[in-house]
């Protein structure tokens, strides 16, 4: 039965995405409010799929900062989930993410077009140089930024001593000089990593609960700010965990 549920469920989602970045191609010849819609419908097609065919909903904890005040989302990284939802929620920030990921076929063209900030990661101290001047112009051009410290997914359960938050986001937070919303999930009790199957039985509260955290403002030492950050995304995100069980 959760096999049919999670077939259901990746056909929709897949075949919905294929289709609708498709037809919308001609959205990325208009201005970048035309993209927003475009992924507000991606993330209906995700939302009304855990609905239909897993049974489960979205709970939001705590408050979105107004669409006006540039901040740094720093979101747990557990699934696809989190890139699909946060991106409508946060009202499509700039994601800094993996320069191969704009190479997608189509895809990659939204990518570009929302802002997005690639970075190379085997070019070093040149990434992090090109991630500065990008994060610069997102704050001049008033457009949040969003993040996944630990730079690539965590099933649930996995430490961050096995899979520790990167100082990207510390540089990324003394370029941008931008309060960093710090932002725990349970989604990967849902969707795990690279996962064909959905897991809604792991989810007791029939709901992925997301939880939006108390700022850090700007002007901490690197040591204090990843411990601030990696402690508040993590305490939270397992308390998400625990309270499924």
């Amino acid at each position: 039965m959760n096999f049919l549920k999670s077939l259901f469920f990746n056909i929709q989602f897949y075949v919905g995405t294929s289709f609708l970045v498709t037809l919308c191609l001609p959205s990325l010849l208009f201005s970048r409010n035309v993209v927003m819609v475009v992924n507000r419908i991606w993330c209906l097609i995700m939302i009304k799929g855990m609905k239909w065919w897993l049974g489960t909903e979205v709970k939001i904890v705590g408050e979105i900062p107004p669409k006006e005040k540039v901040v740094i989302y720093a979101i747990k990284h557990q699934s696809a989930w989190e890139t699909v939802f946060c991106t409508d929620l946060f009202s499509m920030p700039s994601i800094v993410l993996k320069k191969a990921l704009i190479y997608i076929p189509v895809i990659g063209l939204y990518f570009l077009k929302s802002g997005a900030i690639p970075i190379a990661r085997d070019q070093g101290i040149n990434a992090l140089k090109k991630m500065g001047k990008n994060a610069k112009r997102a704050v001049k051009e008033n457009r949040s930024m969003m993040i996944f410290p630990q730079g690539t997914r965590v099933n649930p359960g996995v430490s961050s001593r096995e899979k520790p938050y990167l100082p990207g986001v510390f540089f990324l937070y003394t370029q941008a000089k931008v309060p960093v919303i710090p932002v725990a999930h349970n989604a990967g009790l849902l969707w795990p990593k690279n996962s064909f199957m959905k897991y809604p039985d792991r989810l007791k509260s029939k709901s992925v609960t997301i939880k939006i955290l108390p700022a850090i403002q700007p002007g901490l030492s690197k040591l204090d700010f990843l411990k601030k950050l990696e402690t508040s995304i993590e305490s939270h995100s397992n308390e998400l965990i625990d309270m499924e069980k």
